[in-house]
């Protein structure tokens, strides 16, 4: 991996693809208390885990918000584990795991996953041999146990599978960046399904559809395919909106730096490569979904689950345009959805101009 993606990309404007079909998303009347009643939680439960600055700045980005924006139909009390559980996802992220020795220690990476295994076990959490580990694993006990509630024993399993899946592509993608290589757009996007942790909520989706084993006629044709072109869209547009943020931090593991480097592309190429992904998935879901209909009927399990995926789809877009963990701690999101957006250093700034403008300005 390239040991500093350092470019000038201060001031650079940027057009994004066209989101059209996804924003405004589905919006609970309740979303505010999910995130209130989801961070007070997080404060209490985990305020001796990270200085309270860093718990304050993480809280910020809000990601108890996009839970409630991609699960818009879940039971209050199912959407609010849910909730502290992503925000949980992001503070460990952040804070626990030491990238350097969970892509070079092997004894580390293995006590982790034991750690993982046991929070899915039939018992209560045990003590991971890992003293650190049994600290920061105890809080999401409680976030694991009223999930399960709600899951079927199948649903549990597909979800426990999907954390595994997570946590074996967090650990390539730390021992990538701590490579040499760099990797093609294709090798990149095939670690990212599994990075970027959506197969967990994917799992979650399934709790909120209709039980798949209880049809007639089987959909398991259509699922597969409308699960693939979502993971993908969420994957993708998540490298559209997070570049900057990773670009300032020398991070190049992100599909617009894989292109950059890879290809050799300008950074609006880039974009442009990305953006066209993200719109083809959109549209192969769409055709996707329409044909399920079509062939199962709308009240079938998987056309339910098919309409549960794209709204997972027009949440995560939503909430990127919110949050501050993409666009910086000075953004403010004004309930604006603009296509060009200029990139400054430590912030992305959601501007009126057009393509057109960038055009006249000598900008594109």
């Amino acid at each position: 991996m390239v040991a500093n993606f350092t470019l000038p990309l201060a001031g650079t404007h940027v057009l994004l693809p066209s989101f059209e079909h996804y924003v405004p998303t589905l919006e609970r009347a309740d979303n505010d208390q999910v995130v209130a009643e989801s961070q007070t939680w997080c404060r209490q439960n985990l305020a001796d885990l990270l200085p309270p600055d860093a718990l304050t700045t993480l809280l910020a980005e809000r990601a108890s918000l996009w839970t409630a924006l991609v699960l818009p139909t879940a039971p209050y009390e199912f959407l609010v584990a849910a909730a502290r559980y992503t925000e949980y996802l992001s503070i460990l992220d952040n804070a626990l795991v030491d990238k350097d020795r969970l892509g070079s220690d092997p004894v580390y990476a293995a006590e982790l996953k034991s750690a993982i295994d046991t929070m899915f076990g039939q018992e209560q959490l045990g003590r991971p041999a890992n003293e650190e580990l049994a600290i920061w694993f105890k809080p999401l006990d409680e976030c694991l146990s009223t999930l399960h509630t709600y899951l079927t024993p199948e649903v549990w399993e597909n979800f426990h599978r999907e954390v595994e899946r997570f946590f074996i592509g967090c650990v390539e993608e730390v021992q990538y960046r701590n490579s040499d290589t760099v990797y093609d757009f294709h090798t990149y996007l095939r670690m990212r399904r599994d990075s970027v942790g959506m197969g967990m909520y994917l799992a979650l989706g399934e709790a909120l559809a209709p039980p798949f084993a209880a049809e007639e006629t089987d959909g398991a044709e259509f699922r597969t395919r409308l699960l693939a072109h979502a993971l993908d869209h969420i994957a993708l547009a998540n490298d559209l909106f997070s570049f900057r943020a990773e670009a300032d931090a020398d991070d190049a593991v992100n599909a617009v730096a894989t292109l950059m480097l890879s290809e050799n592309l300008t950074v609006q190429a880039a974009f442009d490569r990305v953006g066209f992904e993200v719109q083809r998935n959109e549209i192969d879901f769409r055709r996707a979904l329409h044909e399920c209909v079509a062939a199962l009927g709308p009240d079938h399990a998987v056309s339910v689950y098919g309409g549960l995926l794209w709204h997972m789809m027009c949440g995560n877009v939503d909430w990127s345009y919110r949050t501050t963990r993409y666009n910086g701690e000075r953004h403010q999101w004004v309930g604006r959805y603009p296509q060009v957006v200029q990139l400054q250093k430590g912030s992305t700034l959601f501007t009126d101009k057009r393509y057109a403008d960038l055009v006249a300005e000598g900008l594109a």
